[in-house]
């Protein structure tokens, strides 16, 4: 393995020491699937299989993935690398840099970054369900995951916190997993921001799992992925800006990834989700900040308007918002005080990505200087007591 040396100075750890990451992410081994899988599965795990050419290449229920490109597991560990071309040498464990895959490791980075607590989101896990459409098949997945990343936190002694992957493939499904992994140690949930079913997060149709969620006092979060490329939530255009199989994984694809995140997010306000659940608390995920004062106004506006009676809300949309949502913000989002200062600084987390190839690897640095600016109570709500709060985490 790598071992990443360009931590963040002592300069900026006194800004941000006993900051909480909302969003950190690891590299699953590869043969979680197939070690943690119900035996009836096991011969349909996921798996990284090498081709002909000498790429690596993911591979769900026995075929080859058409959304990752040939290679693009070797870059998934990539952060502040500018290189993201794959190639045979680009290996997903050899090139995986320090922390990624060893808890103890991660607790080492964390110790030198001065982060008290990470919360912990798949990589390959927010690949496959975008082409995974068997929902059986699809939360036996979902459950070997969430089974090995409470192992993985399991001698972190809290730091590293676990979260579970809930599929949308069958909300009874959902539900039982939700409350199984939540007993077993999960601080939250996280879904997909599309279903293979068409049917919106936000209906009435998931009520079981949000049923579950509030009644367990758990959050959960919207958190980007690879979308099929039918559903077009991403890429609307032609050219190179087209869907495509495999992904385009470039500037364009990233910029608008957002997208599919704001569009599910905002199903919950259409369909009155947050009416029917006034205790479910939400997280929007690795989507930045800084477009919600914007969607907040327009939401309100909206709502002001005749059309409020198209949708299942009985109070203004940012009512909802400042009762029962957060979002996490990326370090270098040079306008968020403004934001903060609008919505209120209760409503934000930060998050690292760490150590996903689309952000660079001075997150920490980053942070001190977002925070700088702000007064002392905002600057620790949005470094550790909010999300502390919300996932019932001790400082």
């Amino acid at each position: 393995m790598n071992i990443q040396t360009d931590f963040a100075s002592e300069e900026y750890i006194k800004v941000t020491r006993g900051a909480i990451d909302c969003d950190g992410h690891i590299l699953e081994p590869p043969d979680l699937w197939e070690t943690y899988l119900e035996p009836k599965y096991r011969d349909r795990a996921i798996k990284i299989v090498t081709n002909d050419e000498g790429y690596e290449c993911l591979q769900y229920d026995g075929q080859l993935s058409k959304l990752s490109p040939p290679g693009f597991v070797g870059i998934l560990g990539a952060m502040g690398n500018p290189d993201h071309s794959p190639s045979p040498t680009r290996k997903y464990v050899a090139g995986a840099p320090f922390g990624s895959m060893d808890p103890k490791q991660r607790l080492q980075l964390m110790d030198r970054e001065g982060v008290a607590k990470s919360i912990l989101y798949p990589t390959l896990g927010i690949l496959w369900e975008a082409e995974v459409k068997d929902p059986e098949l699809s939360a036996a997945y979902s459950r070997a995951y969430n089974r090995w990343i409470v192992d993985f936190c399991a001698d972190s002694g809290g730091r590293l916190v676990p979260i579970a992957h809930i599929s949308l493939g069958d909300p009874d499904m959902a539900a039982d997993e939700l409350k199984r992994a939540v007993e077993a140690g999960c601080k939250g949930g996280f879904i997909v921001p599309f279903t293979w079913s068409g049917i919106a997060p936000g209906e009435s149709y998931y009520d079981r799992l949000w049923a579950t969620a509030e009644e367990l006092g758990v959050p959960m979060a919207v958190h980007p992925a690879f979308e099929p490329t039918k559903f077009g939530v991403v890429q609307r255009f032609g050219g190179d800006l087209a869907p495509s199989e495999p992904i385009n994984f470039g500037w364009y694809f990233d910029l608008f990834v957002v997208q599919g995140v704001i569009q599910a997010f905002a199903t919950f306000f259409q369909y009155g989700t947050f009416d029917r659940f006034p205790k479910l608390k939400m997280v929007v995920l690795e989507s930045q900040a800084g477009w919600l004062g914007y969607l907040l106004d327009r939401m309100d506006a909206i709502y002001k308007s005749p059309l409020s009676k198209t949708t299942q809300m009985t109070e203004l949309p940012s009512t909802y918002f400042r009762r029962q949502c957060w979002i996490s913000a990326d370090p270098d989002e040079s306008a968020l005080a403004h934001i903060i200062d609008y919505v209120g600084s209760d409503r934000f987390f930060w998050a690292s990505d760490f150590p996903h190839p689309d952000h660079t690897g001075d997150y920490m640095p980053a942070l001190a200087n977002l925070v700088s600016p702000l007064s002392q109570q905002n600057r620790e709500n949005l470094l550790y007591r909010n999300v502390a709060s919300v996932y019932g985490l001790n400082l």
